[in-house]
């Protein structure tokens, strides 16, 4: 816990050094009264779908001492880095454009010491991706998509049979990067502050809640992958 607290006042502190008191005081504001909702979404590995088009090529690998240096613009607290899970999506070219964190139910007790009950518990049969980050230069190029797509492999290789994530209900471009590479929601989560006091809870979608999410993803929806039968 004061490992936790400790990096969140230096990163407040190193927010403040650098002039972006902004952010600093809208995390402020937050935490006397708000709420935010975010989709809880889920892959069945098991099932295969035609691989997302993005207009970057983009293939996997673990991430790499040195890789830092490409996502430098990434402000964050700081606590992901205790996870030593992180894959980068490269271009052909090998540049890093893309990074995201893959993390077993082995780390359930470090998940909650860094976040609390922000997360579910992971199953033994799952695997949660966060922290994903695209470069500024590449984004809304399909690479998000295209890399959560490229986890697929890694997540069987380590044994997973579905992979989580979560995404903000506000941000509808990356609900439809998750409904493209053949996620699905499946739980919805709650995040209150009210003077300084955070509450979170995980609720089933409504069905009102699920038709307006297929209104704006529907037409991202990933394809079933058909193969042909020999005749």
């Amino acid at each position: 816990m004061f490992y936790k607290i400790k990096k969140k006042i230096s990163f407040a502190i190193g927010l403040v050094g650098s002039g972006d008191i902004k952010n600093v005081w809208q995390a402020f504001v937050r935490r006397i009264k708000s709420e935010e909702v975010a989709y809880g979404f889920k892959r069945d590995l098991s099932e295969e779908f035609a691989k997302p088009r993005s207009l970057v090529k983009v293939s996997t690998r673990a991430y790499l001492p040195g890789d830092e240096h490409y996502f430098k613009e990434r402000k964050n607290d700081g606590l992901i880095n205790q996870f030593n899970t992180c894959y980068v999506g490269i271009t052909k070219e090998g540049t890093p454009c893309c990074h995201v964190w893959l993390i077993d139910s082995s780390q359930n007790d470090k998940l909650k010491r860094a976040w609390g009950n922000t997360f579910p518990t992971i199953n033994s049969d799952e695997l949660l991706a966060e922290n994903v980050y695209t470069v500024p230069k590449y984004r809304g190029m399909g690479i998000f998509p295209a890399v959560l797509d490229e986890l697929v492999e890694k997540g069987i290789e380590l044994g997973g049979k579905y992979i989580i994530s979560f995404g903000e209900a506000s941000n509808i471009n990356m609900s439809r990067s998750f409904v493209y590479a053949g996620f699905q929601p499946y739980i919805l989560r709650r995040k209150k502050w009210i003077l300084f006091t955070k509450s979170i809870n995980f609720e089933p979608i409504s069905d009102k809640e699920l038709k307006v999410f297929n209104k704006y993803t529907s037409a991202y929806r990933a394809k079933p992958l058909v193969r042909s039968t020999p005749n």
